[in-house]
């Protein structure tokens, strides 16, 4: 009778899931020096959608370095993102996963140049020259999207020009109830067990 509670946890711990981790990358210069023809454009990475909407038609600058990433067709030859200028990335298919880490890497940030990336209610973050072409985690920021179940952020030029380059996740599995409550049973068994044999 008493090994009944030890086969219960050594099932438990079968049957629970690991806490795997998935990472996916969206690249958004994949066609060298083109326009798109539209403002929108829908990113697919492991069934993941990402889409961008662009305040003009999109464009993948691929210039070499921190000079590649997804711009604008207009307004000048350099086909980036300018003051004023702005493509929202919709994140909220990313919603449904548990997200544990996310990373934004912008391009093309000269010294004195900024971006900034905003969420639909006002929260912001700032990039400039020391985070040109970095990955900078952007997690708080999607936290407060998530909270506030809206997932658009948008990445606007600040003095000079950004481009976008490349936005990175990390997401684990969940267990799922059914495995955590055959788990708990297992360490209550246990639990009880090592009562028992104190009282002896």
């Amino acid at each position: 009778m008493k090994l009944c509670p030890l086969i219960v946890l050594a099932v438990a711990c079968v049957m629970a899931p690991a806490a795997s981790a998935n990472s996916y990358t969206w690249d958004f210069a994949t066609t060298p020096n083109a326009s798109l023809g539209s403002t929108t454009h829908t990113y697919t990475v492991g069934g993941i959608n990402i889409t961008a909407t662009g305040s003009t038609n999109l464009y993948y600058k691929v210039g070499g370095g921190e000079e590649t990433g997804l711009g604008l067709a207009c307004c000048d030859t350099d086909h980036e993102i300018n003051p004023r200028q702005s493509i929202v990335l919709n994140l909220s298919a990313l919603f449904s996963k548990n997200v544990t880490s996310l990373t934004l890497m912008l391009g093309s940030i000269q010294s004195g140049e900024f971006g900034t990336v905003c969420d639909a209610f006002a929260k912001c973050m700032t990039f400039n020259s020391s985070s040109d072409f970095k990955p900078v985690s952007i997690l708080a920021l999607y936290s407060d999207m998530k909270a506030h179940n809206n997932g658009q952020l948008t990445v606007t030029g600040g003095p000079g020009d950004v481009l976008i380059n490349q936005l990175q996740v990390t997401t684990s599995a969940v267990p799922e109830p059914g495995s955590m409550l055959l788990m708990g049973s297992g360490l209550l068994a246990m639990a009880g067990i090592a009562r028992r044999k104190l009282r002896v």
